[in-house]
């Protein structure tokens, strides 16, 4: 079980107020660094992942989300098509299209 969950930010803020001295931080490693400055104190220790392959199970080791930024993202995006499809479990769909929308309708609202 987790004691925190969420974006880069949340981990860090999670781990200055956590008080735990050892985190198993379960992310992909670019993030160390970042925590490592806010936290010098604390040891910070990667969760085992199935090493460097580039399997779903290597979160640690992603080689896909080091692939990604903001120009591939905008491209995929703008141009759509099959090579930027995806696809996503029915459920997994309707629960995320609630939180997508509200992104979208927030992005809206920036450029009105």
């Amino acid at each position: 079980m987790a004691d925190a969950v969420g974006s880069t930010s949340q981990l860090i803020k999670a781990a200055k107020t956590l008080p735990h001295r050892q985190l198993i931080v379960a992310t992909d490693r670019g993030i160390f660094y970042k925590m490592q400055q806010a936290v010098p104190e604390k040891e910070l220790l990667e969760a085992p992942t199935a090493g460097e392959g580039a399997t779903c199970r290597s979160c640690a080791h992603c080689p896909w989300m080091a692939m990604n930024g903001l120009k591939a993202i905008a491209e995929g995006l703008e141009q759509g098509g099959a090579a930027h499809e995806i696809q996503v479990d029915a459920a997994l769909r309707e629960g995320a299209l609630l939180p997508l929308n509200r992104m979208l309708d927030f992005a809206a609202t920036l450029r009105a």
